[in-house]
């Protein structure tokens, strides 16, 4: 028995042995490598490599709602002046929503980090958000925009983005406070680092999309049609900026062409012509950090001078903020509403097809508080002054003939935010107040029901998230 026992035991045995080599010899399918994200640390948080490639991205963007109320709203009455309003045609309240969603491309090469961004706009507004006229209250105007796009590599920017002009982006802005333009454009700009925080740029921008360089009324300079253009020279903007344990500052310059171009009619005789100028723009910002008020509070100031380029000062195409707007897109007060242009053309005496530009001049003083009074609520506080000068040529019009007085302008502002960027959604409200004050051309009366020196306020409130 004890022997029948010890040969089934090595025959199963044998069995199993035979059965294990047999596998051994069969063909293994391996598995699938795990494709794991891998994190660039070497261009700070968020990047990632994609695989198969030395290229690391990041995705960014915000998405914002909001709603809008305002005191006065006005629509336009072109019959008496075109650019007067009548208050009492039109909706109070409104609202608007903005996604901004961007990619960020980076990679190394033997020239520097190779960097392509990319970054859209999407805007849909309705009632005292909506652009152009005011009188369209149930119309809802949307906006598709490359908003950022660009290269940089070895130095060089090129394509659209911010201008290096600008120095106030008016972070926790929820409305918006004039000042200074604050859109992006088209150019070729070099940047040299030079260590410690210093950095200067030089380059060239195509700002004809929110730069304004005639008027369409030309006394005195024979009959033809006149029009803006065609641009013969980019605006070349060059800036020197630095950043501190203090703070940071900014100085920078723009030089802008101005074009007219006359085009005879048949039969009135002349010729055609074309005639160019130049316009010039001038900055200073300076933030200083306040850890003596909290960790993260900052006091900013700006101020501009504009002498025949009013667009670097935020004057109307300039950020698409007009001297009676509460909003970049619209939100008009009841009152004369203004059409500031760069210059206007004369003659200087040596004929019908010779013209000067009489240049229209603006001054501005901004600035803005942040305070924090706990890690997730902020305050803001916001305000600015402009002053824009006219030359003579058009103080001396009527109003029905397009002139135009001497004018400036106030802009307060105060918001409460709860929130913290890409950790929660945003949610905030701001009060804002609005004045402008102008002078009346020569012989001219303020048409009926309208207001020379309007003022107004409005209550905005947004909710936001960032990626």
């Amino acid at each position: 028995m004890k022997s029948l026992k010890t040969v089934l035991l090595g025959t199963a045995a044998g069995i199993l042995a035979t059965g294990v080599a047999q596998a051994a010899d069969l063909p293994v399918k391996k598995a699938a490598a795990v494709q794991y994200v891998e994190v660039c640390p070497v261009y700070g948080a968020g990047f990632y490599k994609l695989p198969g490639t030395d290229i690391c991205i990041r995705h960014f963007g915000s998405m914002k709602f909001g709603v809008g109320f305002q005191n006065e709203r006005s629509a336009y009455f072109a019959e008496d002046h075109e650019f007067s309003v009548r208050s009492g045609a039109s909706n109070t309240t409104g609202w608007e929503y903005t996604i901004r969603p961007g990619w960020d491309f980076r990679s190394p090469t033997e020239y520097g980090t190779l960097r392509t961004v990319v970054q859209l706009r999407v805007d849909q507004r309705n009632g005292i958000f909506e652009n152009d006229d005011p009188t369209l209250t149930g119309v809802m105007r949307t906006s598709n925009l490359l908003h950022r796009g660009y290269i940089e590599w070895a130095g060089f920017v090129i394509g659209r983005t911010s201008s290096q002009f600008i120095y106030w982006d008016q972070d926790d802005v929820i409305g918006a406070i004039g000042a200074s333009p604050k859109t992006t454009a088209m150019q070729f700009t070099y940047v040299a680092n030079f260590g410690g925080g210093l950095k200067a740029t030089i380059g060239l921008e195509d700002t004809s999309a929110w730069t304004v360089g005639y008027t369409e009324f030309v006394p005195g300079v024979g009959a033809g049609a006149f029009t803006l253009g065609p641009s013969r020279a980019y605006d070349v903007i060059a800036s020197l900026s630095t950043e501190q344990a203090w703070g940071n500052a900014k100085i920078s310059g723009a030089a802008h062409q101005l074009v007219t171009a006359r085009n005879v009619l048949p039969g009135l005789g002349g010729e055609d012509v074309i005639e160019t100028g130049w316009g010039y723009a001038g900055l200073a910002g300076i933030t200083f950090n306040l850890p003596m008020l909290g960790a993260k509070d900052q006091l900013l100031l700006e101020s501009t001078y504009s002498n025949g380029a009013i667009a670097y000062s935020g004057i109307n195409a300039g950020a698409d903020n007009n001297t009676t707007s509460f909003e970049r897109v619209g939100q008009f007060l009841d009152g004369l509403q203004r059409n500031d242009v760069d210059a206007y053309l004369v003659t200087n005496g040596n004929g019908n097809n010779h013209w000067d530009y009489a240049k229209t001049k603006v001054w501005t003083v901004a600035g803005q508080l942040r305070h924090y009074w706990a890690p997730l609520w902020r305050s803001n506080v916001m305000a600015s002054y402009r002053d824009i000068n006219v030359p003579g040529i058009a103080s001396s019009r009527g109003l029905n003939t397009g002139g135009l007085g001497d004018a400036t302008a106030w802009d307060v502002a105060a918001n409460l935010i709860w929130g913290q960027s890409r950790k929660t959604a945003e949610i905030g409200i701001e009060v804002m107040y609005k004045s402008v004050k102008q002078d009346l051309p020569a012989a001219s009366a303020v048409p009926p029901n309208v207001d020379k020196d309007p003022s107004g306020w409005g209550v905005v409130a947004i909710i936001q998230r960032n990626w």
